[in-house]
């Protein structure tokens, strides 16, 4: 457009002018369709009918003035339990339970805490709590943010724009890194020549570097979840079935099997389902002789103990057994953690306080001192392997696979 005007000739300029305005137009105009659930499967605000946090808590351009519930009628007899139970129907309380909610009770707490200048005042014992209704006084606390807003002027579209506005910020962020994730089935990055067995929602395959010993495989879920204690019950029963499947080939052999799995990239909040964009889970499955086997235990943990801080938030229960409840039963979700597993009869999970400082080798680390390869192995990044090499792995795997490949019957 420049060069038009710079060339007196308007007619091209207006035509450059014009196709400007065009482009700008299309920019402007860019739709972006957000995801009905999150990463974690809970709804999200407006998604299946579930209301927003702003509907939920009852905004609008009115202003009104802030009215303490009344709980109990004349004759003492309690009739509600918080301001909203009048005008919530039952089909919102069965949405609200069937899809989740990003409200968290105990960040609602701490946030409280933060806020009310007079906390240390108030008596919250359990009496308090429950006979006088202290905690419910603390809960309500939630909602006069909104509402001293509100007295300000009407806030809640804006309030909806930022809010649209970072869902978009963190989905754009989630589908970046799902777009540069070499272990999701349907990236165009994944090593597709170290893939061994494909189930419907899992798959087998050599790791991309640093193999340990012969055999040393990886068992990964297809969709983009940052730990195995996340996914669904499909994808939990594949991985199941790998493990057993391997038992046995290695079994075969007078071997063992080693499982570890190191999930840091779970916890917090949000559109991802608190998960870090960038973490795809794993599971290293590792053989190794019956007698080395026999030693492995021990050698977890006294690993374990040495990098757990006496004074950690977990300490106490820095290793939790897992051969009776299995991993499910002995951790809540979006807690970031270690887990390791001695076959399929028993193991540990340990809760990580810090992932920052958590070495994401750590039980690579450990294998390498157990195994007895070279020290230097340990402090050092995985070496790659060349392709033809991969390639020649993976044919020698699948070919002793073959017969215990549960895969072929789907």
């Amino acid at each position: 457009m420049l060069r038009a005007r710079l060339s007196g000739n308007p007619a091209t300029s207006s035509t450059a002018r014009h196709g400007e305005d065009n482009e700008k137009q299309k920019k402007r105009e860019e739709a972006i369709i957000l995801p009905l659930i999150d990463a974690s499967g809970r709804a999200a605000p407006g998604a299946f009918g579930r209301e927003s946090a702003s509907t939920a808590a009852g905004a609008d351009a009115s202003i009104r003035p802030i009215k303490r519930v009344e709980r109990y009628d004349q004759d003492g007899q309690r009739k509600r339990y918080f301001a909203d139970d009048d005008t919530i129907d039952l089909d919102t309380l069965v949405k609200r339970t069937k899809y989740g909610s990003t409200e968290d009770i105990d960040a609602t707490m701490a946030r409280n805490i933060a806020k009310t200048s007079n906390f240390k005042t108030k008596d919250l014992d359990a009496d308090a709590e429950y006979d006088w209704d202290a905690g419910l006084d603390l809960a309500d606390g939630r909602h006069k943010a909104s509402k001293d807003a509100r007295r300000r002027g009407s806030v809640t579209e804006e309030v909806a724009k930022k809010e649209k506005q970072r869902q978009i910020r963190e989905y754009t962020k989630f589908q970046s890194a799902l777009d540069r994730c070499t272990l999701c089935f349907t990236s165009k990055l994944r090593q597709k020549h170290l893939t061994l067995a494909i189930g419907t929602v899992a798959y087998l395959a050599l790791p991309s570097r640093g193999r340990l010993v012969p055999g040393h495989c990886q068992i990964v879920p297809a969709e983009h979840v940052a730990s195995t204690r996340s996914t669904d019950e499909s994808t939990w029963t594949e991985i199941r079935n790998f493990k057993k499947c391997l038992l046995q080939m290695f079994t075969a052999q007078g071997m063992d099997v080693i499982f570890i799995e190191t999930a840091l990239g779970v916890g917090g909040g949000g559109s991802t389902g608190g998960q870090d964009a960038r973490a795809h889970a794993v599971v290293d499955c590792i053989p190794v002789p019956q007698d080395v086997f026999s030693k492995a235990p021990m050698y977890f943990r006294k690993a374990v103990d040495d990098v757990t801080s006496e004074w950690a938030q977990h300490a106490a229960k820095r290793m939790i057994d897992t051969s009776q409840k299995g991993l499910r039963g002995a951790i809540p979700p979006n807690f970031p953690y270690f887990h390791v597993e001695f076959g399929l009869g028993s193991g540990f999970v340990h809760v990580i306080d810090n992932p920052t400082e958590f070495a994401r080798d750590f039980g690579r680390s450990v294998m390498i001192g157990l195994l007895r390869l070279p020290e230097e192995d340990m402090h050092r990044r995985a070496k790659k392997e060349s392709e033809n090499l991969q390639v020649q792995w993976a044919a020698e795997f699948r070919s002793q696979f073959d017969e215990f490949d549960w895969t072929k019957q789907l």
